[in-house]
């Protein structure tokens, strides 16, 4: 197919590890896509947003079916792409995605008739995609895997949101994650906070007085302690507060 148009280098015409192309997609910026119209007509809950089935036949050459997709960017649809075909992990090039684009190419997955939840499973690049976003957008993560039910990818991303304030939680991040998450995020920075508070104002025990510790030197110590505890717990009080 020649259109003078760039050809996505990983869905291309050819794939040696795939059933010939009968089809392609054009994203809003004009980078070619080859795909499958029984792949996509068939995982889709709404016949690829009504554009599919084609009336031609699949025989056909896929530059005689072709699908514009006007709201999409190369870098999203490919992104979906990998999500519809369940690209499995392997190529650490799809590590390096800018996150709004990761976002954005999800959130058209339901529009196309295909659910993320089903569609990112553990083995697939997308899966493991989302997870090398999670350490450096740990709330955008945890909401996108929060709003679709990717309970495992949320339960990783948790972790990284611990070195965040809650006030980081947007309005938008909170609409995401939907009551029951934003209540499990809270929990798990309290939990944590309390948890912390129980083992720093545990009482520092006395010993028999030796020669280079006294019960002076022990009291000196312990009333620094006090001192140093209290200003930690204050400065985790204030951190709370913000």
């Amino acid at each position: 197919m020649e259109t003078g148009f760039p050809v996505s280098t990983t869905f291309g015409p050819v794939d040696p590890n795939t059933l010939p192309p009968d089809m392609t997609l054009i994203s809003n910026d004009s980078v070619v896509f080859y795909t499958h119209e029984a792949t996509l007509f068939k995982a889709s809950t709404n016949h690829f947003n009504n554009l599919l089935p084609f009336p031609t036949p699949a025989q056909h050459d896929p530059s005689e079916r072709i699908l514009t997709l006007p709201e999409i960017s190369s870098s999203e649809l490919q992104i979906m792409l990998l999500a519809i075909y369940k690209v499995p992990a392997g190529d650490p090039s799809f590590s390096l995605v800018d996150i709004n684009t990761l976002i954005r190419a999800i959130d058209h997955l339901p529009n196309y008739g295909f659910s993320p939840k089903t569609q990112i499973t553990p083995t697939s690049q997308m899966y493991r995609l989302m997870l090398s976003c999670a350490p450096l957008y740990p709330l955008e993560i945890y909401a996108l895997a929060a709003q679709y039910e990717i309970h495992a990818i949320a339960v990783t991303a948790s972790s990284h949101t611990l070195v965040l304030p809650l006030s980081e939680v947007s309005a938008e991040l909170s609409r995401r994650m939907g009551a029951i998450y934003l209540l499990w995020l809270f929990q798990l920075h309290m939990g944590r906070t309390e948890r912390l508070k129980v083992l720093l104002t545990a009482e520092v025990g006395l010993h028999n007085p030796t020669a280079e510790c006294s019960f002076t030197n022990q009291k000196t110590l312990k009333r620094m302690w006090n001192l140093a505890v209290a200003k930690l717990l204050f400065a985790i009080k204030i951190r709370r507060l913000r």
